[in-house]
């Protein structure tokens, strides 16, 4: 009976020992697995934010391209009012409208600008 509770015991502490072994394996191969995952996750973060900068610099860009045809633009609306007289005997509505339409332009321009 003792031999068998001695044979027992080894084999358990056998069994409990291997078990172990693979328990460790296993818990060691899993936190590397979820160190893993978090560095992807915080490189996919950090690629997001690079896309959020790349965007906001592209806006800046080209909105200084849009500045430098808006003033090309404000200039042409300030020859037309300088030189561009309309023949004489134009109807005075088309003359309104005309200055109208160029003044309306010649605001929206200025304020695209500023």
């Amino acid at each position: 009976m003792i031999e068998a509770l001695g044979s027992a015991a080894v084999t358990a502490g056998t069994l409990f020992g291997y078990n172990r072994k693979n328990y460790l394996y296993d818990r060691k191969m899993r936190q590397e697995q979820e160190f893993t995952t978090l560095e992807m996750r915080m490189k996919q973060a950090e690629l997001w934010r690079e896309d959020v900068r790349d965007i906001t610099e592209m806006t800046g860009k080209k909105m200084d391209t849009y500045l430098v045809v808006n003033a090309l633009q404000l200039g042409f609306c300030v020859t037309m009012y300088v030189e561009g007289k309309l023949e004489q005997g134009t109807p005075q509505w088309l003359l309104w409208l005309y200055m109208l339409s160029l003044s309306g332009a010649f605001m929206f321009l200025l304020l695209s600008v500023w």
